[in-house]
């Protein structure tokens, strides 16, 4: 059946899924200045490895938000009200961020630089952490034909193209690295189907979730998988073989367990209460809080250039003090933008 009244828990789980991110690129960027074989380095990519999740969890955000009232708007209104606020948001800052890395050089400011800037982020040229944007916007493109789906759609069908997505994105190139040569990956590998469906499988599970409600015993296999996930992203590369790549990819199963059961977690465990100032307080804050995500980034520049070490607490402190430093500093940013009349939500998400 269908689920109630869904209380504050997507703002709760969006705020741990953006901090979590951020731990993800600050681990990202940490490994590229410490050698592959030290520990520093494994302990980098054991932070990497168990943030991993955090990126299929925004696109489970999105789809839960976005997919709830079937196909309201229809096509002018996903083409005008997510298409493109999502470009404009791509473009606003991918401009800001080439900006920012210009004048921290040494650059002067200059009409035609931030011209300069805005065309190359319209072509494409973006900064590295505003790349799940880009599948985003692809997404909306769609959004019109997935609400009329998941508006029609009995649970069961719903049920189908979730398992048909997994199956297609996460199970079968895992399989396909251990049997690159039979036939079936062959056929498979040219339908490419895999990359459609990841991350639609992401934003329907989404709404799945959200929609409606699960019983005890799928929850707690549910669960299993999940933490049966962060043991295979970790330890599947050296247990299994297969190479790094393969298990931390956003659509490898055991992500996407973690990223579905974290997502359970928070909606039938970790909730916040019903208490109105609490769930006022998340909610508010979930709803700027991808801005912080988007904000971020510029710190970490402005520390750079103060010659402030990403690593200056050592490998197993830094990312996590790293992480809350930027969140908390980008925070009223993201706050004040959002809540510019007419475009602070075309810059926030």
């Amino acid at each position: 059946m269908a689920g109630g009244h869904s209380g504050s828990w997507p703002g709760f789980f969006r705020v741990f899924a953006v901090f979590a991110a951020l731990m993800l690129l600050l681990a990202q960027g940490a490994q590229e200045l410490v050698p592959p074989t030290s520990g520093a380095w494994q302990v980098l990519s054991v932070y990497e490895g168990l943030t991993r999740w955090s990126i299929p969890a925004l696109f489970l955000l999105w789809g839960m938000s976005t997919l709830e009232g079937g196909g309201r708007g229809g096509l002018s209104g996903a083409l005008l009200g997510r298409v493109l606020p999502a470009f404009c948001m791509l473009v606003f800052w991918g401009a800001a961020y080439a900006v920012a890395a210009h004048l921290l050089g040494g650059g002067a400011l200059s009409w035609s630089g931030i011209g300069s800037a805005l065309l190359s982020a319209a072509r494409g040229d973006t900064y590295f952490h505003l790349w799940p944007l880009y599948p985003l916007v692809g997404l909306y493109l769609i959004q019109p034909l997935l609400a009329r789906f998941t508006a029609s759609a009995s649970r069961n069908e719903v049920l189908y193209l979730l398992g048909l997505s997994f199956l297609m994105a996460s199970l079968l190139p895992l399989w396909a690295a251990f049997h690159p040569n039979h036939a079936l990956v062959v056929l498979l590998d040219r339908f490419q189907i895999h990359a459609v469906l990841g991350w639609v499988g992401y934003y329907l599970a989404g709404w799945y979730l959200h929609h409606y409600m699960i019983g005890r015993i799928p929850e707690f296999l549910i669960y299993l998988l999940g933490i049966l996930g962060v043991v295979l992203t970790l330890a599947g590369p050296r247990l299994i073989g297969g190479g790094r790549e393969l298990w931390y990819s956003y659509t490898a199963p055991g992500v996407a367990c973690t990223a579905v059961a974290l997502c359970v977690l928070f909606r039938y465990v970790l909730g916040v209460s019903e208490e109105r100032s609490r769930r006022s307080a998340v909610y508010a804050l979930g709803e700027c809080v991808f801005g912080i995500y988007l904000i971020h980034q510029l710190w970490v520049l402005v520390f750079r250039w103060f010659g402030v070490s990403p690593l200056a607490f050592g490998a197993a402190l830094s990312v996590p003090v790293f992480a809350g430093i930027y969140f908390l500093l980008s925070l009223p940013f993201a706050w004040l933008i959002a809540r510019i009349p007419g475009v602070g939500r075309w810059l926030t998400g």
